[in-house]
């Protein structure tokens, strides 16, 4: 699987919330560590758009050994599209990098599900913030290469796929692996911000990256 890592330092509600601090770390290393504890990843590419400013992600990305990209500030599915044209892998799993609580065990069941019925596109329900999405490399890259995609797709990049139900899919449960899917936690206010810092002073389990059991007990 190829992993792409999706941020922007000019993001629209909360900017430079990448770099907002959670148990000692900014939120996109915290991000770059996940990645990289997903058991069979083939490659690790963190692809952002081409505005100046968000090259001061660059050596922190590169510190982790991650591969960094640049391309379209305002077209996230060209930026997406134009790393999955330099890869071999079959799939790819998209992660956005807000949601600091994505679970390395939970895209490793997801990517299995998807691999074994030999879909188009895998989520957990209803587009989990602890999972990524995974898709097919040649499902993503037809449409692109068409020109066919909606002006949703550009910001959403799945968007197109997800209405497309001619698309093969495997959708994991909102229980999956016990976590509570239907209320994932993200980073894209400052009240999600606030609540992140609360989470870091009253729970210690989530320090780790794999932290499965403490998510669990988020309420």
């Amino acid at each position: 699987m190829l992993i792409i890592l999706q941020g922007r330092v000019r993001s629209t509600r909360l900017p430079a919330k990448g770099f907002l601090p959670f148990f000692n770390q900014v939120v996109w290393e915290r991000m770059c560590d996940i990645a990289l504890a997903v058991r069979g990843a083939e490659q690790i590419v963190f692809a952002t758009g081409d505005a100046p400013e968000n090259q001061i992600a660059k050596p922190l990305v590169e510190a982790k050994g991650i591969r960094f990209f640049s391309g379209s500030e305002e077209n996230a599915l060209d930026r997406f599209c134009r790393v999955a044209e330099t890869s071999t892998s079959e799939y790819i799993v998209r992660i956005t990098c807000d949601n600091y609580l994505v679970q390395p065990e939970v895209i490793e069941g997801l990517f299995a599900a998807a691999r074994e019925a030999r879909a188009d596109y895998g989520y957990v329900a209803p587009l989990s913030h602890y999972a990524g999405e995974v898709i097919r490399r040649e499902t993503l890259l037809a449409g692109w290469r068409a020109g066919s995609y909606s002006a949703l797709a550009r910001e959403h990049i799945t968007w197109d796929i997800r209405e497309n139900a001619a698309i093969s899919r495997v959708v994991l449960p909102e229980d999956y692996l016990a976590l509570d899917h239907e209320h994932s936690v993200t980073l894209d206010t400052v009240d999600d911000f606030v609540r992140m810092k609360k989470l870091e002073q009253t729970m210690p389990g989530l320090r780790p990256v794999r932290c499965l059991e403490a998510v669990r007990g988020i309420r």
